[in-house]
């Protein structure tokens, strides 16, 4: 039986941004055709096949003659370039909500997470901040938007090209006299029976380092984040005090979390 898909043209789209696609197709029937794919994407069946190969490597999908299907949940982290096309508009407003708790003078920790990329974007030009990172996303960023108003600090680390992030001991080394007055993290998911979760082992140790130094902690999740469990647990629900969001949790998630940690404060964005 052949896959159905929605046929629509496109003018031009960046190669990540059509992988994105690919992936979210497929996330949503289980597999595709390369002709599907093709006609989908307007774009020849050759790159959608060269595409397939790339996402394959991944640990994303398994090729088959003439298309892919999807490898089961959890198989293999997808890379940033990949989780920052997923709920982009969410995680624009969140960062722009987030972004009116960092007062003038801060020394603020950004992490590596997609949702985070945009933050310093929407941080006030009036305002004079540091900012520490181990994303190399945040530090293109800031090279691309040139804000004089910020002096950005990189931890050291190990290159992970398909996180695009800095980590391992040396990154956790690097810290030394440095206390952020706020970190701004994300994670996989977050729950009232297992907290916040992530998704990498390599990276966790870094990011709870930066949040046990940070004197105020935000977590920037999108809705689809709640009830969920990653691989590696990041801490309990007390490592958070402020939750940023676009969208109010459903009561069976949200009551048992704040049953838990009743000093949680919960912002959405609407």
């Amino acid at each position: 039986m052949r896959c159905q898909v929605q046929y629509f043209r496109q003018v031009y789209m960046i190669p990540y941004e059509r992988k994105s696609r690919i992936i979210e197709f497929l996330e949503q029937n289980g597999k595709a055709e390369v002709a599907g794919l093709a006609n989908m994407l307007g774009v020849v069946t050759e790159t959608i096949r060269r595409d397939l190969r790339e996402i394959e490597k991944q640990g994303i999908l398994l090729r088959t003659h003439g298309g892919a299907v999807l490898r089961e949940p959890g198989a293999k982290e997808y890379p940033v370039l990949v989780r920052v096309m997923k709920n982009s508009a969410e995680k624009e407003k969140i960062c722009r909500r987030a972004a009116a708790f960092i007062d003038d003078g801060e020394l603020i920790f950004i992490d590596n997470s997609s949702t985070l990329i945009n933050l310093i974007k929407y941080i006030d030009d009036r305002l004079r901040v540091s900012i520490l990172t181990n994303c190399v996303q945040v530090l293109q960023e800031y090279a691309k938007l040139r804000k004089e108003n910020i002096t950005m600090i990189c931890s050291g680390g190990v290159f992970n090209k398909t996180n695009m992030s800095l980590s391992g001991d040396v990154a956790g080394h690097y810290p030394g006299d440095l206390f952020p007055a706020k970190a701004f993290v994300s994670c996989h998911g977050v729950s009232a029976g297992f907290g916040f979760t992530d998704g990498n082992v390599l990276e966790v140790g870094f990011k709870r380092e930066m949040i046990g130094r940070a004197e105020k902690k935000f977590f920037l999740l999108d809705h689809t984040k709640f009830g969920r469990c990653g691989p590696v647990r990041l801490g309990d629900l007390k490592i958070c005090d402020v939750l940023v969001t676009d969208k109010a949790p459903d009561e069976g998630i949200i009551q048992p979390i704040f049953h838990a940690h009743p000093e949680l404060e919960l912002v959405i964005t609407g």
